[in-house]
């Protein structure tokens, strides 16, 4: 059997979903650092989900509930993830702040992430429950119909991952509304991570899976840094969002004028 059978392709990404499925385990169970844990339990679960959308259409109607189950695990990490990304966008922004404003708001933000995250333990302590229900997922993703994949199947997923983020990016640039920012960056993540997917398996299979679009600007790397571009913006609102409970009226005003600032100076 050569490595251009449906079999090896099928077999390859069955493993790598197996070790997505372990790492967002290990991630749950980092009990020296929560806030990374969880971090990087949601980047498992992202590219997880990816590698679902790009074998979704050749494994059958299956995948869609096990997708649903992994979007539910990502929404439960959500307001945690949010939690820390506000503290480091405080710290970041009070780089230089002479007034110290922004180094009081990270300390506050700092005390707020701490409770949350001891709320969510005490509910489901040392996400036991969690890490149960991704064992559950492992354990359905091991009997998807592998062998269906082939690498006409993923050439196909890959177009249309490409067309999908050509439309999000257009619908972007005429509404501009924080939605469509947020969905062109999903799925510009999305298919960043099933090219390196797909690279993956050219070189550890012998696939030739053309991955290329019509723009260069679409590579992974060039995707990587739109992603990272379109999520300053929205880690912006988070942090703006995360200020309407903060408790000292003083500082806020200024706060708020420097997000501001920052929104005007974000590219997209």
């Amino acid at each position: 059997m050569n490595a251009d059978t449906p079999p090896v392709t099928g077999t390859f990404l069955a493993a790598l979903a197996r070790k997505e499925c372990k790492a967002i385990a290990k991630a749950l169970g980092n009990r020296k650092d929560r806030h990374r844990g969880i971090h990087e339990a949601r980047k498992a679960i992202r590219r997880l989900r990816s590698l679902l959308a790009l074998v979704s259409d050749a494994v059958g109607h299956e995948t869609a509930k096990i997708d649903i189950a992994l979007r539910n695990q990502a929404k439960r990490l959500s307001a945690l993830r949010d939690s820390q990304v506000v503290v480091a966008m405080a710290e970041k922004l009070a780089i230089g702040d002479e007034t110290g404003e922004w180094a009081i708001a990270a300390q506050v933000l700092a005390v707020q992430r701490d409770l949350l995250l001891e709320t969510e333990l005490n509910k489901d302590p040392a996400f036991a429950r969690r890490t149960a229900a991704i064992g559950d997922i492992a354990i359905v993703f091991d009997k998807l119909r592998w062998k269906r994949v082939s690498q006409k199947s993923l050439q196909l997923s890959i177009k249309k991952s490409h067309r999908r983020v050509n439309k999000s990016e257009h619908d972007a640039a005429e509404q501009g509304t924080p939605a469509s920012l947020h969905r062109w960056r999903r799925r510009v993540r999305r298919l960043r991570l099933q090219l390196n997917t797909i690279h993956a398996l050219n070189r550890l299979a012998g696939s030739k899976i053309q991955t290329s679009d019509t723009h260069k600007s679409k590579s992974a790397k060039a995707l990587a840094r739109l992603a990272d571009q379109l999520g300053w913006r929205q880690d912006i609102q988070v942090l703006r969002a995360a200020l309407k409970t903060f408790p000292d009226p003083r500082i806020l005003a200024s706060l708020r004028k420097r997000l501001r600032l920052e929104t005007k100076l974000a590219r997209y």
